[in-house]
C-alpha cells in the first residue's frame, strides 16, 4: 500500500524536469518572436517566421529528448521504490497473520507487472511529450498570426502586436496532444500519467499478492479532499470475490478512468482480515468530509473544495510566471527599443500582478490551514535572474505608490501586505485613506500617519456616546468617508475647498441637536448581502452629520465654518 499523501507527490520530480522543458519552449518561442523586431516589411516578416518555424521544431525534439534521457532513469528508480514501499507494507500484515509472502524481488509475477507498469508510464510520457513538437510549431503559427492580424489592423502598435503574441503563447504553455484531439498542459498530462502509472501498477502488485496468498477483503485507504464520487466508498472494505455485505470492485469502479485506481486516484488499498482492527472509524470518514475549512471570507467549505481552490490559485501563479519568463526572453534578444519598452512595460505589470498573486495565496493557506505546495506554483525556467528582475519591480512599484500617497508608516511591499491580509481594520482605512487621496477628499500631504492617528482619536472620544442622549442612536463605529470630514481638504479657508470638522463641533452636535432630519434609506451591501441602510441627519449649531440607525456608525460630517 501507498497512502494518499505518497501518491499525490510520487510525480513531484518528474514533474520539476517537464517545467523546465516547458519553460525552454516557452522562452524559445518568445525569443523567435522577438527577433522579428516592428514588422516594418509584412513579406520579410513573414519569410523569417517560415525560417524560425523550420528550425523551432527540431529544436523542440531535441529538448524534448533531453529531458526524457532524464525522466527514464528518475521514472524507473519511482517505480522501484514504490513497488517495494507498497508490498512491504502489505507483507508485515500478512505475516501477522502467519503468511509467507513473496518479497517484490524474489516474485516473477510482481516483477513482470512492475516492468510492464513502468515501460507503459514511460511509453505513454514519451508518446505524449513527442506531440510537444507539433503543438509549439502550431502556438507558433497561431502567435505570428494573431501579431500580424493585430498589427495590419492599426487598431495596435506592431510593437504591442508582438507583445501580445509572446503573452499568449506564456500563457498557453507547453501542451500535448491525444490521439482523441484533446490536448492538455504538459504539466498536468505529465502528473496525470506518472501518479495513476504509479497507482494502478502498486494496486496491481498488491492484488497479485492476495491473490497468491487466498486473501478475499482489502481495506482502501482514505483521505481528506477525496473528490465526491470516491468519497462514498473510501475507508470501506472490498471483496475480491464479490461476497455479500462487502462491496464489490464494481461498486468501487476498479477499471474504469473514474474509479477506484483511475485518473489521479490517490486511494491504495491492502489485506483485511475478518475481525481485525479497521484503520478508520465511522467518525474519522465523517470527519474526512466535514466543512470545517473556513476561507478568509468566513466561509466554510470541506477539504476537497479548499485545495481546489488552492490548485486553482497555484494554476494563475504558474502561468503569471511563465509570461514573465517569456516577457524577459523577449527583452533580452530583441534589437527594437520600441519593442524592449513595449514589452518592458508589461513585464513590470506582470511583477506587480505575481506579488499580488503569492501574497494572496499565503494567505489562503494561512488561514485555511493548508501547506504552499512549491512544486505546483513553482516555474522551473522562472531563473533567479527573471525572480529578481520581477521582485525588484514590485517593490519599485510600491515605493513610488507609497509616496504618491504618502503612505509614511508602511515602508516595505511586505509589509503592507501583512497589513492586507492580517490586520482588517487598518486595511481598511488604509484603503479609504487611498481613495480619499484619489479622489481629492484629503491633501495627499495629510500622510497615512496622521489619518491614523485621526481615526484612533475618533474612536477614542466618539465611539460609545449616546446621540441627545437617546440609547437607540448610540454610536459603535464610523466609515472611513467620516474621518475624510473630519480631517478636511484644508486647516484654512479656501473656495470650493472643504473645511474640516473637529471632534468639539462634534460633541456638541451629538449631546445637543438642534434638528433631526426625516429617515432616508441607502441600499447598502455587506457579505454578498444587500440591504437597506436607514440614515438621519442631526444638525447642531456648528455642523451636522448623518448617523447610520441601522450599523450604527457616522457615516459624514458637515461643518458650518465656511470654505
Amino acid at each position: 500500500m501507498l497512502t494518499p499523501e505518497q501518491l499525490a507527490h510520487c510525480a513531484d520530480n518528474i514533474i520539476n524536469l517537464y517545467s523546465q522543458l516547458e519553460e525552454q519552449i516557452v522562452r524559445d518561442i518568445a525569443r523567435r518572436i522577438a527577433k522579428t523586431g516592428t514588422m516594418t516589411d509584412t513579406g520579410i516578416w513573414q519569410s523569417q517566421h517560415m525560417q524560425e518555424l523550420g528550425t523551432l521544431h527540431s529544436d523542440v525534439l531535441s529538448s524534448v529528448a533531453k529531458y526524457s534521457d532524464k525522466t527514464e532513469s528518475e521514472l524507473k528508480k519511482l517505480f522501484e521504490d514504490a513497488g517495494v514501499t507498497a508490498t512491504e507494507y502489505d507483507n508485515e500484515i500478512y505475516r501477522q497473520h502467519g503468511l509467507t509472502p513473496k518479497s517484490l524481488k524474489v516474485s516473477d509475477v510482481q516483477m513482470q507487472l512492475l516492468e510492464a507498469g513502468y515501460k507503459k508510464t514511460q511509453g505513454n510520457l514519451s508518446n505524449l511529450t513527442l506531440t510537444t513538437a507539433v503543438s509549439s510549431q502550431t502556438s507558433f503559427i497561431n502567435a505570428c498570426s494573431l501579431a500580424e492580424l493585430k498589427a495590419s489592423s492599426g487598431a495596435f502598435t506592431p510593437q504591442q502586436a508582438i507583445a501580445d503574441a509572446i503573452k499568449q503563447v506564456a500563457q498557453d504553455g507547453a501542451y500535448v496532444i491525444y490521439p482523441s484531439g484533446h490536448r492538455d498542459r504538459l504539466d498536468v498530462a505529465v502528473r496525470r500519467n506518472v501518479m495513476t502509472g504509479i497507482g494502478q501498477t502498486t494496486g496491481q502488485i498488491c492484488l497479485s499478492n492476495a491473490q497468491e496468498l487466498g486473501c478475499d477483503l482489502m481495506e482502501i485507504t482514505a483521505h481528506a479532499g477525496a473528490r465526491p464520487s470516491h468519497s462514498a466508498w473510501q475507508g470501506q472494505i472490498v471483496s475480491l470475490s464479490g461476497q455479500r455485505g462487502y462491496l464489490s470492485l464494481s461498486d468501487i469502479g476498479y477499471g474504469t478512468g473514474d474509479g477506484f485506481k483511475g485518473w489521479n486516484c490517490r486511494h491504495d488499498w491492502y489485506p483485511y482480515f475478518e475481525g481485525s482492527s479497521r484503520m478508520y472509524s465511522d467518525k474519522d470518514l465523517e470527519e474526512l468530509n466535514a466543512k470545517n475549512i473556513e476561507y478568509p471570507d468566513g466561509s466554510m467549505h470541506t477539504l476537497y473544495e479548499a485545495e481546489q481552490q488552492q490548485r486553482a490559485m497555484e494554476r494563475k501563479i504558474r502561468e503569471t510566471k511563465r509570461i514573465l519568463a517569456a516577457q524577459d526572453e523577449c527583452i533580452t534578444n530583441t534589437d527594437s527599443e520600441s519593442l524592449q519598452k513595449a514589452i518592458q512595460e508589461d513585464f513590470e505589470r506582470y511583477a506587480i500582478k505575481l506579488k499580488r498573486q503569492e501574497a494572496e495565496m499565503n494567505n489562503f493557506c494561512n488561514r485555511t490551514g493548508l501547506l504552499p505546495d512549491g512544486s505546483r506554483s513553482q516555474v522551473y525556467g522562472f531563473g533567479k535572474s527573471t525572480s529578481q528582475k520581477s521582485t525588484g519591480v514590485a517593490k519599485k512599484y510600491y515605493r513610488t505608490w507609497s509616496k504618491e500617497h504618502n503612505i509614511n508608516n508602511i515602508e516595505t511591499l511586505a509589509e503592507y501586505y501583512n497589513v492586507k491580509y492580517n490586520d482588517v481594520e487598518r486595511y481598511k482605512l488604509l484603503k479609504g485613506y487611498v481613495k480619499a487621496i484619489d479622489e481629492g477628499n484629503i491633501s495627499p500631504f495629510t500622510g497615512f500617519d496622521l489619518y491614523e492617528s485621526k481615526a484612533d482619536e475618533i474612536r477614542r472620544e466618539l465611539v460609545g456616546l449616546k446621540i441627545n442622549s437617546n440609547p437607540d442612536y448610540d454610536i459603535m463605529d464610523f466609515t472611513t468617508h467620516f474621518v475624510d470630514r473630519v480631517l478636511g481638504q484644508t486647516s484654512t479657508k479656501h473656495k470650493d475647498m472643504r473645511l474640516g470638522t473637529t471632534l468639539e463641533q462634534l460633541k456638541d452636535t451629538i449631546a445637543n441637536p438642534i434638528s433631526i432630519s426625516e429617515p432616508s434609506f441607502i441600499s447598502m451591501k455587506k457579505n454578498g448581502s444587500v440591504y437597506l441602510d436607514k440614515r438621519v441627519k442631526f444638525t447642531g449649531k456648528s455642523c451636522s452629520f448623518v448617523y447610520s440607525i441601522t450599523d450604527k456608525l457616522l457615516i459624514q460630517a458637515t461643518s458650518f465654518g465656511g470654505g
